[in-house]
């Protein structure tokens, strides 16, 4: 009986352990890494939010512009968790601005977009919204730097 217990055992385990292998396996998550240029948003307070969406929930967040920070469609989504906000500020004692963001995954989440709310607009509304592919963000770390007037993709590793 020993034996067969013991044998078992094992075979669970290289199961198990041959599980963490397999590509995709564990990969449940992405970073994003923020990274703040010497001055943005004429020295104000910036939120930029990191929202876990559906291909139509990305689409309709980049058609609202800035004018999703204030949509009832942002109100439901951070109730559902699939939001998170990062504030940054500059300036003389505002502390270092670089943060990391955890994005989990869950089933049905395709895109992962990331908006910042400046008070001076870019002209290109381009330049404020990153909008990343499951398989650009998903067990990935990316480098997005926040700039005066605009989010840029610095790299991702």
């Amino acid at each position: 009986m020993r034996t067969r217990k013991t044998n078992l055992l094992a075979a669970l385990g290289l199961l198990l352990g041959s599980a963490a292998v397999l590509p995709g396996c564990g990969a449940s998550s992405g970073t994003i890494q923020f990274r703040c240029g010497p001055d943005i948003n004429g020295g104000l307070a910036l939120a930029v939010d990191v929202i876990r969406a559906t291909d139509q929930e990305a689409q309709a967040i980049q058609q609202k512009g800035e004018q999703w920070f204030y949509d009832s469609t942002r109100y439901n989504i951070q109730g559902q968790g699939r939001l998170q906000t990062v504030t940054f500020t500059t300036g003389a004692g505002t502390g270092p601005c670089d943060k990391t963001v955890t994005v989990p995954v869950a089933k049905g989440e395709r895109q992962l977009v990331i908006i910042a709310d400046y008070k001076f607009q870019n002209t290109d509304p381009t330049k404020t919204v990153i909008v990343l592919p499951r398989e650009k963000w998903i067990g990935q770390k990316v480098l997005v730097s926040v700039l005066e007037r605009e989010l840029s993709i610095e790299r991702r590793w």
